[in-house]
């Protein structure tokens, strides 16, 4: 096929990096194999005979054949092996990175996944240091993040608090109706916790007092929290599935959006398997669009 891409054999040989003589004993060698002659070799180079033409066709579909199965087996290489380093805040089932990582499994059996849970500040220097791959993060107004962003959604967090509490008799609950009550909130680096602090301080009342210290909205949390008189501050993709047990205060000054996004390292090389959890998780959040701030 090179010999007659090339026009001639010392072409192709030039092309294919190997001597003349090289090219002309394996031409020499596929004639004898096949029983005809395939070329015609002259001054001016070598032309296909009648039954090279012919052949041409034939080694043109195995050449497009032999293609599709290197690529067939590059993706089940990829499909069966590799290692996805990921970090979550949260490893609550309905949470969408735990969602995409459990879809990513099902498809590919071979799969090597490494979960991290830990705080967005302590996952973003994780990816920025190449400790992980990617992480799905809430980062909060004023936050400042090193890695580079994709914007995946928002999501809105709440005083909640159970179901009949005292403050749910109240028509208008304000920031100082909070003070008699303790709370069940992540530990003093939370990037949540120091927001909701500053919106305290910022308002002159008295800051919440922590009973229960939890890295995360577990189930055991909300446990304690649909059991006692405790708050806590919960994310509507939480809250969703304990709605009825718990509920959600207004008011207007802790009224906090978030926004979630995916971190890589900036410079980055993206392998197969985080540009699939990217799309997939991507997919959960349609108005997603790319930051780097």
């Amino acid at each position: 096929m090179e010999v007659v891409r090339s026009g001639s054999i010392s072409r192709a040989a030039q092309h294919l990096g190997i001597t003349q003589p090289s090219v002309s004993k394996a031409m020499r060698r596929l004639e004898d194999e096949v029983g005809v002659q395939l070329l015609e070799r002259g001054l001016h180079g070598a032309r296909l005979t009648a039954d090279g033409e012919m052949f041409l066709e034939a080694a043109r579909r195995f050449e497009l054949q032999r293609f599709d199965l290197t690529r067939a087996a590059s993706e089940l290489r990829a499909r069966h092996a590799g290692l996805l380093r990921l970090g979550i805040t949260s490893p609550a089932a309905d949470n969408t990175a735990v969602i995409a990582a459990a879809e990513m499994v099902r498809k590919r059996p071979g799969l090597r996944l490494r979960l991290r849970v830990g705080k967005s500040d302590a996952l973003d220097t994780a990816v920025d240091d190449g400790e992980i791959d990617l992480a799905v993060v809430p980062s909060y107004k004023g936050q400042s993040l090193q890695s580079t962003q994709l914007q995946l959604g928002e999501d809105h967090i709440r005083v909640v608090v159970r179901q009949g509490h005292p403050l749910t008799k109240k028509p208008v609950v304000s920031l100082n109706d909070l003070t008699p009550y303790a709370w069940v909130m992540a530990p003093p680096r939370s990037a949540a916790r120091r927001h909701f602090f500053a919106i305290f301080e910022r308002n002159g009342v008295p800051m919440p007092r922590v009973a229960v210290e939890t890295e995360y909205t577990s189930e055991a949390a909300m446990g304690i929290l649909t059991s006692t008189d405790l708050l806590s501050i919960v994310p509507d993709s939480v809250l969703r599935s304990w709605l009825g047990r718990a509920t959600p205060l207004s008011i207007p000054e802790l009224a906090v959006s978030r926004t979630l996004v995916l971190l890589s390292r900036p410079g980055a090389r993206w392998s197969p398997l985080m540009t699939e959890f990217r799309e997939l998780v991507s997919s959960y959040w349609p108005k997603g669009h790319s930051s780097n701030e």
